[in-house]
């Protein structure tokens, strides 16, 4: 006869259970900050490389911290989930703090900025709207292009505009803030 050995399955303890949750939570977290940094990111005058920067960078000094605990709780061997859980949470969750502060901490000072429209496009509306595209200009504001979106009952006047006229706030870490714009 053949002697079988009896395997005990790990049991889920309470405090397994709570850093799941904990992890989920922030994963969330992360996912809900980042439609906010969207908004926020269309109007701020910044290299979209910066924000991309952000999120890498605290992503994977998150995942170094996080690397040990997580594979114990989550008992995986790849590194993979552990990556894209720490860029997704941490990452966007940091990308939409330092955002944050510039946007809604700028100084209240308004500067008129003026610009050659250099390319123009349309996007779709909103969903249950999609045939309503929303015009949109590109221009360049220094050494990058930044794109400005506007609604769609503005169509014909955008096609017809050549330049952008913007009212510029000063964020707080430096990165120029939309206040209002225009084509003209």
């Amino acid at each position: 006869m053949r002697k079988v050995k009896v395997v005990k399955e790990k049991t889920e303890s309470k405090e397994d259970w709570k850093w799941k949750s904990f992890y989920f939570f922030v994963l969330m977290i992360g996912i809900i900050l980042t439609i906010f940094e969207i908004n926020i990111f269309r109007k701020t005058l910044i290299s979209k490389y910066i924000p991309i920067s952000i999120i890498l960078v605290t992503g994977f000094i998150g995942f170094l911290f996080n690397k040990k605990h997580f594979k114990k709780i989550y008992s995986t061997s790849g590194n993979f989930i552990i990556i894209i859980q720490n860029l997704v949470s941490w990452g966007f969750i940091s990308c939409y703090l330092f955002m944050a502060i510039n946007y809604y901490l700028a100084r209240p000072i308004i500067e008129n900025y003026k610009a050659k429209i250099i390319e123009k496009s349309s996007m779709p509306g909103q969903k249950g709207s999609r045939i309503e595209r929303h015009p949109l200009v590109r221009f360049k504001y220094f050494d990058f292009e930044k794109e400005l979106v506007f609604k769609f009952k503005d169509t014909e006047k955008v096609n017809l505009a050549d330049s952008v006229k913007i009212n510029l706030k000063k964020g707080r870490l430096g990165f120029d803030v939309l206040e209002s714009y225009d084509v003209f």
